[in-house]
């Protein structure tokens, strides 16, 4: 069970559901029956970015950063530094994104005590600032930022929706006729968890047909706290 699934079930369990069954048609649709007639698709409620999930550049982008640093140098340091990455869309990793941050460890290798922040190209730009602690490697990650993140939470969460209740609908149709009542559990990993007064907001701005009987948003940090629209 994925953990937007766990959620989901702690969730309708708090809040008195009963005969809650996993995957009750094997893996497929919907992920959660309830009391034998309530289908339930439980998914992340996350932020996108021209259609993409904003995730989506950080997994292909930060992993490859992280192990060129740490493959930097020849364990021959005596210091160690943290390396914060910075970054905003479009962007791809590639020889010349490698070469120019082997360039710029090489330059800061002989100032290691300096705190500096280098532009390795318009979308990217890496922090260094040293370390108290000698690490197995000169260099250490420390932190990445997405630029593109952030903005009004309700906003973010509007968009997301439009794309997720598209995406969840095509999903669910082969199927509909399965069920006669269908519900969608979104897990907040944009608003970590809407206030009743947020929630009531959101729908007054949506616009669009939810496609499903019921969604709920359900915060990832509390799996006993949620709101319907």
């Amino acid at each position: 069970m994925k953990r937007e699934e766990k959620i989901a079930e702690t969730y309708f369990k708090y809040h008195g559901f009963h005969n809650i069954i996993f995957e009750p048609k094997g893996n497929r649709t919907p992920d959660f029956e309830i009391n034998n007639k309530i289908a339930v698709e439980a998914r992340r409620l996350n932020q996108f970015h021209k259609g993409e999930p904003i995730e989506k550049v950080e997994y292909n982008l930060v992993p490859k950063i992280i192990t060129q640093i740490k493959s930097y140098g020849n364990g021959l340091h005596k210091t160690s530094a943290f390396i914060g990455i910075r970054y905003r869309r479009p962007i791809n990793y590639n020889k010349r994104i490698k070469e120019k941050i082997n360039s710029i460890l090489d330059s800061h290798s002989r100032e290691m005590s300096a705190h500096k922040t280098y532009k390795v190209t318009e979308n990217l730009e890496i922090n260094i600032f040293p370390s108290q602690k000698k690490f197995n490697t000169q260099f250490h990650f420390g932190s990445s930022l997405d630029s593109n993140q952030g903005g009004f939470v309700l906003n973010n969460i509007y968009n997301s929706l439009k794309i997720i209740i598209k995406e969840k609908t095509s999903r669910i149709q082969p199927f509909k006729s399965e069920y006669r009542t269908w519900w969608l559990a979104l897990i907040d990993d944009i608003g970590n968890g809407l206030t009743e007064y947020e929630i009531d907001q959101l729908k007054e701005i949506i616009d669009f047909d939810l496609n499903f009987d019921k969604v709920f948003i359900i915060s990832n940090l509390n799996p006993t706290k949620g709101g319907e629209l």
